[in-house]
């Protein structure tokens, strides 16, 4: 008999041998990182055959800071997010939908949970696709100048507090939506760079950090995962940031009320909002189903579900919706107007031109 349950956590960790089968690319060292450091905050879905795990998929939670201007003040909102990871099942029980299982599990709790949307960074974008995941996020090459004027030395310990502080205050300077940086995630994510064979790089300047990056070496390959430096120190040419992109951090929302609740209007000028009437169509989840009354301000979105409404100014699914919110398609590309077919009215077209996309993300985390 097949089952879907959640692991406890004790089943999370037995989940390791399962792990190291299946993703075998990953070394020892890291795994075992993985499983000490992580696992243990981790919500684990299996499916059993006869209570032998067979197939597995798991949630990392983190803490995103988003922005999305509030009326006490507050630029940027802390807003819960789960990163999907380990979606894997044993050879040879493989094509028998055990995934799918798994996943539309998954994505139910998180709706639920009112949780906006979820992500992560597939190993095939063509798994993901039919789930309504969309890219949201490319990350640039970095190159650091290793010979230059300026040496990048190791993150001492104890410097968490000040490379959590200058992270923050560079990232919301320059992004709408990373996940929030804090000693304690420094603190982790120095061991997972040594778990990679690298480490956290700082760079100084008369006495003050100026920029970080972290480096990891695996299989014979050294990457730079994410670096930044303040602008100040940008002339110093210690780090090339290509043009190129990769495409790397895929979205799909998870509860549209929630997702709607975090859009603004562009601009600073007076208050003022746009109201509409949005059909949203999502074939996995349900409760995303239905007609929706947005109102949108500067410091306030409002969601309102409607019984079945005769004018509707757009009908969008939710995999258009998300591309739309994070900025990488246009309202008219994604959306129809209240009838089959029928292109977006013009009044409804500029109303939707008026809200700020969350299209500036940085999501660099692996695992």
């Amino acid at each position: 008999m097949e089952t879907i349950e959640k692991l406890t956590t004790s089943e999370c960790i037995a989940a390791k041998e399962m792990w190291s089968e299946i993703f075998y690319e990953d070394s020892e060292k890291f795994t075992e990182y993985y499983f000490r450091e992580k696992m243990p905050d981790n919500t684990g879905y299996g499916l059993k055959e006869e209570g032998r795990l067979r197939a597995m998929l798991f949630l990392t939670p983190y803490m995103a800071r988003i922005l999305s201007p509030d009326r006490q003040g507050n630029l940027f909102r802390d807003v819960p997010l789960c990163y999907i990871v380990g979606v894997g099942t044993k050879k040879e029980y493989r094509h028998r939908g055990y995934m799918d299982r798994l996943l539309r599990a998954a994505l139910a709790d998180l709706c639920e949970a009112e949780q906006p949307f979820t992500f992560l960074m597939p190993a095939d974008p063509a798994i993901y696709t039919p789930y309504q995941f969309r890219y949201i996020y490319e990350r640039p090459e970095f190159s650091v100048q290793k010979w230059g004027r300026v040496q990048a030395e190791p993150m001492p310990e104890g410097g968490e507090a000040v490379l959590a502080a200058f992270a923050e205050r560079e990232l919301e300077g320059r992004y709408q939506l990373f996940l929030k940086r804090d000693p304690s995630y420094y603190k982790r994510q120095k061991k997972e760079s040594l778990a990679q064979n690298g480490d956290i790089y700082l760079w100084q300047e008369n006495g003050e950090l100026a920029g970080f990056y972290l480096y990891a070496e695996e299989n014979g390959k050294a990457e730079i995962q994410e670096a930044l430096v303040a602008e100040h120190f940008a002339g110093k040419k210690a780090l090339d940031i290509s043009d190129e992109t990769k495409p790397v951090i895929m979205a799909r929302i998870t509860n549209v009320s929630a997702m709607l609740s975090l859009m603004r209007l562009a601009g600073q000028e007076k208050e003022e909002t746009v109201s509409l009437i949005l059909r949203v169509a999502d074939p996995l989840l349900p409760g995303n189903n239905g007609t929706f009354l947005w109102t949108v301000g500067k410091k306030e979105s409002t969601i309102a579900l409607l019984d079945e409404a005769d004018e509707v100014d757009a009908c969008v699914g939710i995999e258009g919706l998300a591309q739309f919110l994070f900025g990488k398609k246009d309202a008219r590309d994604v959306m129809c107007g209240g009838r089959k077919g029928k292109p977006l009215e013009d009044a409804v077209s500029v109303k939707l031109s008026c809200i700020e996309p969350l299209s500036r993300v940085c999501i660099n985390e692996i695992v």
